[in-house]
């Protein structure tokens, strides 16, 4: 049997304050120091990053000899992410993110279980087209019976003034 045939496995860790176990990537462990906008961060699998905060949200800093530039801004449920390697958008919801830049990082959780890639952005489709389905169908509901009160209001002012001005008028 190939390597392609076998069926995906399910992601498992164990996080901590500073301890991280994963399946994958096994046991580390991560320990950062800052002050004034400077830092550092030992990591046991990836070493020493050293890194300055820009603005917040945004940094810069080495690690491996390689340059890293991180931002992450969010508004509301939208998440913008820059790096060297470009932009990318997200929409977050309870059930995980949907990438719109990049679809294949969209990640879907669902009974404790996490999909992340292809699949995930398959389901967060299907979950954000039936909230919106959802969310449509309230809103024309609550439209609907405004206006049905509102004609009922102003049905009830006209009979009552009608009313009123037939006894004034008959007195």
């Amino acid at each position: 049997m190939s390597k392609n045939n076998t069926s995906p496995k399910k992601r498992i860790e164990y996080r901590e304050k500073n301890i991280r176990v994963s399946r994958t990537g096994g046991v580390s462990a991560t320990k950062t120091v800052s002050k004034d906008g400077y830092g550092a961060t030992i990591n046991t699998n990836h070493g020493v990053r050293l890194h300055k905060r820009l603005f917040k949200g945004a940094r810069m800093g080495f690690q491996r000899g390689n340059f890293q530039f991180i931002g992450r801004y969010n508004s509301g449920p939208f998440n913008f992410n820059i790096s060297k390697g470009g932009v990318s958008t997200s929409i977050k919801n309870k059930r995980g993110s949907y990438n719109i830049m990049k679809p294949n990082y969209s990640s879907f959780k669902l009974g404790g279980v996490q999909v992340r890639g292809k699949n995930a952005a398959t389901l967060q489709l299907i979950f954000l087209a039936t909230s919106l389905l959802i969310n449509l169908f309230k809103l024309l509901w609550y439209i609907s019976t405004t206006i049905l009160w509102f004609v009922f209001l102003s049905l009830k002012w006209l009979a009552d003034f009608f009313i009123g001005f037939y006894r004034g008028y008959k007195d």
